[in-house]
């Protein structure tokens, strides 16, 4: 970020009262007072268990040339402070401003699932070319986003946003920071139900970054979710479809073969044109997301030979389905989080990779649901006895409702690590694909690294 002072109050405040703000150059925009350093500007937000009002003086102790606040703080008089009614919008408001003021050409992803993994494939495949800014991680909401775009330079070529949503209105905040000059929204799911309240919802609340683009810009959208797609075509008449299950589709991609090291080959194609590639992972999920790419790539100006190329050195995200060899032994990290359209998928997926192996999966609630909860979580007991692995271990207020439909399937509820351990280690096995997965709180990511110590532990040889 290029921004002097000036140019901040005229977008926040709209008047200048700091001296000396025209030829203040400002370093970095801060949320976290203890990250703040001379030529910062400190942002006071405001949070269930924090004020970052407490830190405005703070701040300015530690070198910020102004702090941006919605309360009067008597300390502050005198002091370089920019007051606004609601520093979150202020934060967008700035964000959508330095966004206008780049040249780079702005690629929005947002879906139910995957998104983070598909932003990533995306950014590496047009990084083989161009330069390429992208938000770290998941930081995809309206704090996380205008943060995102604030620490680019404004001189690259492409910016790769994911959006994340959880309630009514969130995508009116971030389109409009946002305003995309491509935008792809490529699936949907029951996910974020507490908020959204029905999974037509969801398909409005994804299409309707669509509202949002640039003059000119590209609509993209999936054409195997039918709710998705018919809210996108209210929106925009034709929109760019891509498909991992209707090879008609303009753009596609499918599943060749899952090897046996959790790798998999896929088959994508653009138009009439199409080529192999290998990811670091396989399942119907990942030909969704490859899909996504190769329609977004191709219409940014990418040959499918060359989409093929430079995903083969894809490193995805970690928590996010990577698979890990330990001796005989395939872990499946995929704690990040959970939700019924992801979790199937990653159980059919891990069944896949094992193949006549035996199979565990180490479970943890899905959250997020509303009403539908109970009924999720029924349904996914059905997809464990559909699944038939060797056990389940299950973590969560939910087991019960698991349990209710997993047909005589070992379904072992557990409390902790530990307990997880002692119940594998009963199981006997010595070669076996493990796959974890629930949502972020279940913190499932502590069972996977139990496992992982044991396995590396001389005097295991067998869990």
């Amino acid at each position: 970020m290029k921004l002097t002072l000036r140019e901040i109050e005229e977008q926040l405040r709209g008047g200048h009262e700091i001296p000396s703000a025209e030829s203040t150059e400002v370093n970095r925009i801060r949320t976290d007072s203890r990250l703040v350093k001379k030529g910062d500007v400190f942002f006071c937000l405001e949070g269930d268990n924090f004020d970052g009002h407490n830190f405005a003086l703070s701040a300015l102790e530690s070198g910020a040339c102004a702090v941006v606040v919605s309360q009067f703080l008597p300390e502050l008089e005198g002091k370089p402070a920019i007051m606004v009614k609601d520093t979150v919008r202020a934060l967008g408001r700035l964000a959508a401003y330095w966004r206008l003021r780049s040249q780079a050409k702005m690629v929005t992803v947002t879906g139910s699932a995957g998104k983070t993994t598909v932003k990533e494939m995306l950014a590496h495949v047009l990084s083989t070319k161009y330069t390429v800014h992208k938000n770290f991680m998941n930081l995809n909401n309206q704090i996380g986003l205008p943060m995102s775009m604030l620490e680019a330079t404004g001189e690259e070529d492409f910016w790769v946003m994911e959006l994340g949503i959880s309630l009514p209105g969130d995508m009116d905040e971030l389109g409009p920071v946002a305003m995309p000059d491509m935008a792809v929204v490529h699936n949907i799911g029951p996910a974020h139900l507490q908020g959204l309240g029905s999974i037509e919802n969801v398909a409005k609340a994804k299409a309707s970054i669509f509202k949002y683009l640039r003059p000119g810009g590209q609509a993209l959208c999936c054409r195997d979710h039918e709710l998705l797609l018919d809210a996108a075509k209210e929106l925009v008449p034709m929109p760019v479809e891509f498909s991992s299950r209707d090879e008609s589709a303009p753009f596609h991609c499918r599943l060749i073969e899952a090897l046996p090291d959790g790798n998999g080959r896929f088959l994508l194609k653009a138009g009439s044109r199409t080529a192999e590639t290998l990811l670091p992972t396989c399942g119907s999920h990942f030909a969704e997301n490859a899909a996504a790419v190769t329609c977004a790539a191709t219409q940014l100006g990418f040959t499918v030979d060359e989409i093929a190329e430079a995903l083969k050195s894809i490193e995805l995200p970690k928590q996010r389905f990577c698979c890990q060899k330990k001796g005989k032994w395939t872990l499946i990290d995929d704690t990040y989080n959970a939700n019924p359209l992801s979790m199937k998928k990653a159980i059919e997926t891990a069944r896949s990779i094992a193949g006549d192996r035996p199979l565990v999966l180490v479970l943890g609630d899905m959250l997020e649901l509303g009403d539908e909860a109970a009924q999720a979580h029924v349904e996914l007991g059905g997809v464990i006895a559909d699944t038939a692995p060797e056990a389940t271990f299950y973590y969560g207020r939910h087991y019960d409702d698991v349990a209710s439909s997993t047909n005589g399937s070992t379904l072992v509820p557990v409390n902790n690590p530990a307990e997880f351990i002692t119940g594998i280690r009963e199981l006997g096995l010595c070669d076996a694909v493990v796959l974890f997965k629930g949502s972020r709180s279940c913190r499932m990511e502590e069972y996977h690294s139990a496992l992982a110590n044991e396995l590396n532990k001389e005097n295991v040889g067998a869990a």
